[in-house]
Parts: C-alpha cells; structure tokens; sequence
C-alpha cells in the first residue's frame, strides 16, 4: 500500500490520502471506484492483489456505499448508523440488529397497527421462524416473501440514514399505512442510488416557493449530477392502501400519467425518472419473453411523446421502470426480485445497438447492478 502523500495508484493524480486512502477512515465523502475497473494486476500470492479481489466481491454483493462501521465483539459491539452510534450486545447476527433497527424507527404504536405492511410481513417472517424452530429446522433465514420484504426494508433504511441525511417527512409517511408504498419506493430508490456509488441530497420539503424533485444525486466516479424523480403506482387494497383490492384483470398498467407528472417540473442537468408499476406476478397463460409488463411501460412513454401535455419540447430522461412482485404474493411464497426496465424518454442515443452501458453510461451501469443485488442483505457483523 502507498503512503498517504503518495500518488493514488488508480491514475487520479491525487495524493492516496485524499484519493483511495480515504476509504480507510469511512469517511461519507470518500471516493468510490467502479468494481469493474478495480486493480487486479498483480499476481495471486500477493497481499495487495487478495485485498483487491475482496473489494471486487464486496463491491459485486453490497454495492459501492462505504461499508457499516462496527467495532467490538459477540458480547459487547458498537455499531455507527449515520450520526448515531448503538450499543449492541443482543448477539445473533446483523439481521438481528437490522431488525432492532426497523421496529425501533417505526416506534411503538406499529406493534398494534395490523393493518401496516410492515407488521403483516413481521408477524408473518415471526411465525415462520417458530414453525421451523419447533420442526427442529433451526433458525435459519427462509427466503420467503414476508422475510425478505422486511428486511430489505430494513437494510435500505440503514444504507441511506448512513450514507445521507434522511428526511424525517419519509420516516412519518413510513410509519403511516395508507403512506408506507410510497415512502418505502422512496427510500428503496435512494439505497439503490448510493449502492450504485451516488451521493443523494433530498430535496426541502419545506421549501413550498417552487416545484421540485424528490432529490438530486451526484455519481463519485463520473461527477455526473442528476435530477431525481420518484413515482410509485398506488392501487386500493395493496400495500396498506384502504379500498377493494383489484383482480389481477382489473389493474391497468399505464402509467403515463406518473411519467408526465415527473416530466413536468423543471430541472437543471439529467433527469432520472424512476415509477413502480406495482404489479403482480405474470399471469399463469403468460409465455413471452422479457419481463410480461414492459410493454406496457414503453407504451407509457409513446402515450407521453404523443401527448406531452405541459411538458417541455427540450425535455429529456433516464427512466427505470420498477417492479416487485412479492408486493402481491403470499407470505410464505418464494420471493421474487426487483424487476427493472432501463429506458429512455427523448434520448435516441440510449437505444439497442448503442455501444455498451457501461462504456457509455458507467453511473447508469452502476445503478443496474445496484437494483440487481438490492435483495442481497448483509448478514453478519463484519
């Protein structure tokens, strides 16, 4: 390894301490590299070269965020969240405290409220634990719609508290049933953003003098800054919403209008547009390829281009549509990932045939493994 008043060995030109080096000290503002260009030039046997592939893992399974900063042993363990330092001497795994974590913001009216998406899917994660304790199965973590549904929660609300300042609008509307979808695709979006290797920035939600984003994000290796707009579809009956909830063949896909809504408000620089569909899973007759509702997503956006409404001519934007499956399915079901849809509004050089994502757009890159590994929960303390 350099000194610190040593040129950084990835070409930047600055010193290693204020370069590389300061990953060292977890600072917020260190530096990332993109795992893709990370060093591995130097032979298997040597110390630098392991330490290098360990990072390439880590960035491939965790994301290009700075790491939970945790010191101590089973007994006794201080973990740094943010601005907060927790004891933790509870034992068990860092499920366990990420689960202390989640029930300890939601406050102590969720332990009654049965109606909150989060207590459906902790009673149900509870109760699945028991059964296979009692079966002699041990403790170990099922993969089923109720234990990943909270605990990516979970893990998302302590990578963006750690790496950005959240505002306490989103915690409220988090811990309100009838406001928890739309606030959990918030948060859900910005630890995919800080993942992806961005440093987030919401927006003032006190500032009622104009219309604006939900935030802005800025990628640490490219220095491109974006606009940043988050829509989620809200359907009656899911989600903690109140109403019937809709027969698979009653929910309507377009979602033009959340896309025209986001387009409309003025940004300077990149927009980046994301909309949850909130779909279910494909139909049983469904046999395409691809994902079953991406066309209706890309009709969306022609709906857009055909009627713009009060969009303006210039406008242009990144679009990702989302989708989680496991929204809509049983407790005790498999769960299904994040489906996504990387396109384009107005942005004709971001098409097929264009030269590779991530030669071209290494931050969009970025964020495309970042939604790939958001259901991969870090599970032990170190």
């Amino acid at each position: 390894m350099p000194s610190r008043n040593q040129p950084c060995p990835c070409g930047s030109g600055k010193r290693f301490k204020h370069c590389h080096g300061a990953l060292a000290v977890n600072r917020g503002d260190a530096p990332t590299e993109s795992w893709r260009a990370s060093p591995l030039r130097l032979g298997p046997g040597n110390a630098f070269d392991q330490k290098a592939i360990a990072t390439v893992s880590r960035y491939q399974h965790a994301g290009l965020h700075r790491p939970p900063l945790i010191a101590g042993d089973e007994r006794d363990r201080f973990i740094v969240r943010g601005e907060r330092v927790f004891h933790w001497g509870a034992g068990g795994s860092f499920l366990n405290f990420l689960e202390s974590d989640l029930l300890r913001e939601m406050g102590e009216p969720f332990g009654s409220n049965e109606t909150h998406p989060l207590h459906v899917w902790w009673k149900a994660m509870r109760a699945q634990a028991e059964a296979r304790y009692n079966a002699g199965e041990g403790g170990r973590v099922m993969s089923t719609v109720a234990v990943l549904n909270f605990f990516t929660v979970a893990h998302d609300l302590f990578i963006v508290v750690d790496n950005a300042k959240l505002r306490e609008r989103l915690l409220k509307s988090l811990r309100v049933a009838d406001q928890f979808h739309g606030a959990r695709y918030e948060l859900m979006i910005a630890s995919c953003l800080v993942r992806a290797g961005f440093k987030i920035e919401f927006s003032d939600e006190e500032d009622s003098t104009s219309r604006h984003g939900d935030a802005t994000a800025l990628h640490r290796q490219t220095g491109r800054s974006y606009f940043v707009e988050m829509k989620a579809k809200g359907r009656p009956g899911i989600l903690g919403k109140p109403g019937r909830r809709p027969t698979p063949d009653e929910m309507k896909h377009d979602v033009s209008r959340l896309l025209r809504e986001a387009l409309e408000k003025p940004a300077q620089g990149e927009r980046l547009i994301f909309v949850d569909m909130n779909l279910p899973p494909p139909p049983p007759d469904w046999s395409g390829e691809g994902l079953w509702w991406q066309h209706d997503a890309i009709s969306s956006i022609r709906t857009v281009e055909a009627q713009p409404g009060n969009v303006a001519a210039d406008t242009s934007a990144f679009v990702v549509f989302t989708n989680l499956p496991s929204y809509q399915m049983p407790m005790d079901a498999y769960y299904v990932g994040l489906e996504r849809a990387f396109t384009a509004f107005r942005k004709p050089d971001f098409a097929l045939g264009a030269p590779l994502l991530g030669d071209r757009y290494p931050d969009i890159a970025n964020l495309f493994d970042a939604f790939n590994s958001h259901d991969i929960v870090q599970d032990s303390f170190w």
